[in-house]
């Protein structure tokens, strides 16, 4: 692990920094394909599900019986649904105008 810079030294690098050319020279990277790190972020069946009958992330979890912490947490993969509210998440993408009037 690298050891942090004093504050004189932070100082000193800050004083020697061109940020335009650091940032024109990221852009270059990026557009050549060189990053180090790639972040795709993809929306979970979840999130699609509660977007296509048209809920808010109270309106759905309730609807599952469901804490809101715990969707959220399935909307960002953290944790994955049961077998059951995985069967309705999947009606509720195929067939959201069912869902509805159910829920209505």
């Amino acid at each position: 692990m690298p050891r942090l810079m004093t504050d004189k030294e932070l100082e000193a690098f800050e004083a020697n920094r061109d940020i335009e050319a650091e940032i024109l020279q990221g852009i270059d990277d990026m557009l050549a394909g060189n990053v180090a790190k790639r972040t795709v972020v993809s929306e979970t069946d979840v999130a699609l599900a509660r977007k296509k009958i048209g809920l808010t992330q109270v309106e759905f979890a309730k609807m599952l019986d469901i804490s809101k912490r715990t969707l959220e947490a399935w909307e960002q993969g953290k944790r994955n649904p049961s077998g059951a509210a995985k069967t309705l998440i999947k009606l509720c993408i195929q067939n959201p105008q069912a869902i509805k009037t159910l829920i209505v």
